[in-house]
């Protein structure tokens, strides 16, 4: 990667600038400006593309002053207190820190330990590690009252979920990834990672969750969550692609979940029918939640992708985020399990991230989707790819795959990519 180019100065002219713009926006449109206290009133998420640009350059070049700031030594000597981050969401999570804490209301340390049975001086001490990364504030000597951050936590059910995954399904597994890549160098195994290892797991993880319906819910109201956020939500997808022009059209979500994505497709495109393909478990709970205006043209099945695909000659075979959980010798075998099902024509699209070619992100956007890799070869031995390697992986499953482009919509962060089938004779 290049050495970042912009000096200090430039960097802070940068986000002053930035800011003010951004700042003028929201007091114009008389939109709430950001601050740690909680409120009653719901900052919208959404704002034009052109402020949100403001925005997100103000937090990249924040993150590349703040490296430049701390210096050479600083820059490693602080990670072990961005650590301790995580250390405050467990303690938040699995402690039910705050659930019953209105926004306007406070507590204490001693009822906080009392209720949580714990020790009143761990209680105060991990408080106030969670107070210094901002979830929650101590307003007076003892009291403990919420932050945005801490009360988005406990009433933003999708982020607690996302925070659930975070510390009990992912934490350990980060601390056991050298361990495993030494036992197993370059595996592609997923019993072979460091999830299992850390988990003790001697099968596939999905099936282990599939035994627990809490589970599978939290994870699927977690991938709800992030495909939420800015970047990642469904919308890209279902306008940054022309279903307009397939007409009448069979259109099979594989490894859907609850169909948060069908739903928005078949809403807006008359002319789709939709099937949302996942583990009995996903799919009851997918069924349960459907709008009955659409019962009649989106419908559930339990499959197994790893078995034949059962619904032959759809016109579109889709998965969100579903290869990037599996590593180049299983995502192949993947796409062989279509084959049988795929007509001439058909095509294949594939809504996950796309990595671009190391330098040309910035280093805020280098870290997270670099953070993202690892963090998928730390649960399955998976990957995120690049579009070489996206193109490789279609080629290797079957030369009947034809890959077409890899398209990022404008404002996206996860790329569609596709490929049709038109078989060798």
């Amino acid at each position: 990667m290049p050495y970042p180019q912009r000096s200090i100065t430039e960097l802070a002219d940068l986000i002053a600038s930035n800011t003010s713009r951004y700042n003028d926006y929201l007091v114009t449109n008389g939109i709430a400006l950001p601050t740690h206290a909680p409120s009653e009133k719901e900052i919208p998420a959404d704002v034009p593309e052109k402020i949100s640009g403001l925005r997100q350059q103000a937090i990249e070049a924040s993150h590349e002053l703040h490296e430049l700031l701390i210096g050479p030594m600083g820059v490693p000597f602080t990670a072990y207190a961005r650590s301790t981050c995580v250390m405050s969401l467990q303690f938040i999570y699995t402690n039910k820190i705050g659930q019953n804490l209105a926004w306007n209301e406070t507590t204490t340390f001693e009822e906080i330990a009392k209720e949580s049975k714990l020790g009143l001086d761990d209680t105060t001490r991990m408080m106030r590690l969670a107070m210094a990364n901002y979830f929650f504030a101590e307003p007076q000597p003892g009291v403990v009252a919420h932050t945005a951050a801490s009360h988005a936590i406990v009433s933003n059910p999708l982020l607690n979920a996302w925070i659930g995954v975070t510390v009990e399904e992912n934490w350990s597994p980060m601390l056991r990834l050298n361990e495993a890549m030494h036992k197993w160098p370059d595996s592609e195994e997923p019993l072979q990672s460091a999830y299992c290892l850390a988990h003790g797991m001697n099968e596939m993880p999905f099936d282990v969750w599939e035994r627990d319906p809490a589970r599978v819910q939290r994870f699927a109201s977690a991938m709800n969550f992030l495909h939420s956020d800015s970047g990642f939500q469904p919308q890209f997808m279902v306008n940054g692609y022309d279903f307009a022009s397939l007409g009448e059209a069979l259109f099979v979500d594989v490894g859907g979940s609850t169909g948060h994505v069908i739903i928005m497709l078949a809403q807006k495109y008359p002319n789709i029918t939709c099937i949302v393909q996942d583990l009995p478990a996903t799919v009851k709970a997918g069924k349960e939640q459907l709008p009955k205006e659409l019962e009649e043209r989106v419908s559930f099945m339990s499959h197994d992708f790893w078995t034949e695909q059962p619904v032959k000659g759809a016109d579109i075979y889709y998965f969100r985020w579903v290869f990037h959980d599996w590593s180049d010798s299983l995502s192949i075998k993947l796409l062989r399990q279509l084959i049988p099902a795929l007509k001439p024509g058909a095509r294949v699209l594939i809504n996950d991230i796309c990595i671009p070619p190391a330098g040309v992100m910035s280093s805020y956007q280098e870290q997270r989707i670099r953070s993202l890799d690892i963090l998928m070869k730390t649960f399955t031995n998976a990957k995120e790819r690049s579009a070489k390697e996206w193109a490789a992986l279609f080629a290797k499953a079957d030369p009947g795959f034809k890959f077409g482009r890899v398209h990022l919509p404008a404002g996206a962060k996860i790329a569609i990519i596709e490929a049709k089938w038109n078989p060798v004779e």
